[in-house]
């Protein structure tokens, strides 16, 4: 019986359940983390690369940390007969005969098992690689065809090894692949020099070591061959807007598709007030755009776009010259300072009127002979006061209609304000609003007002179509269809929460609930609740139970995932935002 990668996985978590079950080893685990990360948890690949690093460190807990309790010794072997008793249990619940048997050849393929540093050597379609030691020049086949097919020759895979069976061997989950040639041939000249130094042609790398060298813990570096280090070849430059720029052309946008991304921040300011960003702005549309068509890394992606959005948003705040007192700039260069001083005159809340005035006459447009040529009027609130007319005609026209039904719409106003022309309203504003702001913001105060809610924002599409010509539904009727009970669930789901927790420096990521596990968890072991990632990965956390009651598949959450695999849910969003595409 061969194992698999997976077999491993469920024995990792069987004695993960194990350490947890014991108040001692369970205190022992989690002083050991700052211990084994030598500083903060890696977080690089967003909540999946938080998972793996939990990984890494419970393979070194298990298989390396020496505990004084034990005598000094490593925590898996203290831990077999346990095992094996919960894996013959496990069988027998799961009425699975070859279970045990399984999870037991799975448990010895770990205490086999070694970490190192191995360069793929040989590729071999639908079978698998050979792997070399480098540290050791052992060889060792690893039967995957799903490894085979992302590897090309010449990469390094770093990580633990463990013993499957019949000459081959399996990956740990955790392994990660290191693709840049320089620097396996500046790693192959320091084991030289460190040979020739100690005398000794087999190096030990322990995994604590590994995770220092390849995943950045404690400040640990990698050498390449012009002198910098690993951390420098991911750290950006002292300018932002040029970093974004270069991650987005780095993740396969084309150049003009990465500057009219960039133009978009310039024309939304990122709004200070904004409990978080990334949902609703100009921001959350790049970053969809990103998970979407990209397989970068979306924590990195959001905070190079955030600290070019905080920079275009300092500069068009800022008072900018007239274009009057520009004599030596040319004729192009004054119309942006022109268009510059307008867009700033209307961020410090001048006079709209006023200010076009002021336009025209900097570009030489307008006058009394030149009325229809005038740009149209932008006048925040005007959402609002259509909402306010809405009210005014419905119960002049519907005497039998309850125009206070109408009241929570003063929500939508609230959020619209910004929008100055009234055809710039769009049924995904519509939809951001009812799956993201209104859960933010904690806005709907009982289930009854997110009823009259939808049945407000449903009048409003018609009345909109009707009187306005501004067609919103064709995007968010079907969807209201969902949110007449989603809308009333989500907040509840929120209320539980409590007040907003999200940090505008560490919101978390959304994630779309894919599985529930009906039992309450209390190991990492025992959980199957799954979320899919904004890159399209499958996780599988810990969720709290007091949400369990509220949440359904298809729902989104805003959360930061712990090593642990517990799940810190800021905000939870109706499956109607995936209507949205994130």
């Amino acid at each position: 019986m061969a194992l698999t990668s997976d077999s491993i996985e469920r024995c990792l978590e069987l004695l993960m359940g194990l350490v947890r079950a014991d108040q001692t080893l369970s205190a022992e685990f989690e002083a050991s983390i700052p211990d084994f990360f030598r500083g903060p948890v890696p977080s690089r690949g967003g909540a999946l690369g938080v998972l793996l690093a939990g990984r890494r460190h419970l393979e070194w807990f298990l298989l390396e940390h020496h505990v004084p309790r034990l005598g000094g010794g490593s925590v898996a072997p203290h831990l077999e007969d346990g095992f094996r008793a919960a894996a013959l249990e496990r069988a027998e619940a799961a009425e699975d005969p070859e279970l045990a048997e399984l999870l037991g050849l799975a448990f010895d393929a770990l205490l086999r098992s070694h970490a190192g540093i191995f360069e793929v050597e040989e590729v071999r379609p639908e079978a698998g690689v050979w792997l070399r030691d480098v540290t050791g020049f052992g060889s060792f086949a690893a039967a995957s065809s799903a490894l085979a097919a992302e590897l090309g020759g010449g990469e390094l895979l770093v990580g633990r090894l463990y013993p499957a069976g019949e000459g081959v061997h399996a990956p740990s989950p955790a392994a990660a692949i290191v693709r840049l040639p320089e620097l396996v041939e500046a790693l192959q000249r320091d084991l030289e020099r460190i040979r020739e130094g100690q005398g000794a042609k087999v190096l030990r790398v322990s995994q604590g070591e590994l995770e220092a060298m390849f995943f950045g813990a404690g400040g640990g570096e990698v050498r390449v061959p012009d002198g910098t280090s690993g951390e420098d070849l991911v750290r950006g430059s002292a300018d932002p807007v040029g970093d974004a720029n270069q991650l987005l052309l780095d993740a396969g946008f084309e150049a003009e598709r990465a500057r009219v991304a960039l133009e978009r921040l310039g024309r939304e300011p990122r709004d200070p007030e904004r409990l978080v960003h990334g949902a609703g702005d100009a921001l959350g549309r790049i970053m969809e755009e990103v998970a979407f068509d990209t397989g970068i890394d979306l924590d990195r992606a959001r905070k190079a776009l955030m600290g070019a959005w905080e920079l275009v948003s300092a500069a068009s705040s800022a008072p900018a010259p007239s274009a009057a007192g520009q004599g030596e700039l040319d004729e192009d260069a004054a119309r942006v300072a022109a268009v510059d001083a307008f867009a700033a005159g209307r961020l410090r809340g001048e006079d709209p009127a006023a200010l076009v005035q002021s336009l025209q006459r900097e570009l030489g447009v307008g006058g009394e002979d030149e009325e229809s040529d005038r740009p149209a009027p932008d006048f925040p609130g005007v959402v609002g006061a259509m909402i306010e007319e809405m009210r005014w005609e419905l119960g002049a026209t519907r005497p039998d209609f309850d125009v206070e039904q109408l009241e929570p719409l003063n929500h939508l106003a609230t959020f619209a304000e910004p929008i100055g022309v009234f055809e710039e309203l769009t049924g995904d504003d519509l939809l951001r609003f009812a799956t993201f702001w209104l859960q933010e913001k904690r806005a709907l105060s009982s289930d009854d007002e997110a009823q009259r809610l939808v049945g407000g924002l449903r009048e409003f599409c018609e009345w909109s179509l009707d009187a306005h010509e501004v067609d919103l539904g064709s995007t968010v009727m079907d969807a209201l269809d969902g949110l007449e009970i989603s809308l009333a669930r989500s907040r509840r789901a929120n209320q539980i929460l409590g007040p907003s927790s999200m940090d505008e420096d560490d919101p978390g990521e959304v994630y779309a609930v894919e599985a529930l596990d009906e039992r309450s968890a209390d190991f990492f072991e025992d959980s199957r609740d799954r979320l899919r990632t904004p890159g399209g990965e499958a996780i599988t956390v810990i969720l709290p139970d007091p949400l369990r009651a509220e949440i359904r598949v298809g729902d989104r959450l805003r959360a930061r995932i712990a090593i642990t695999g517990h799940a810190d849910v800021r905000c939870c969003y109706p499956p109607e935002q995936g209507a949205l595409g994130g």
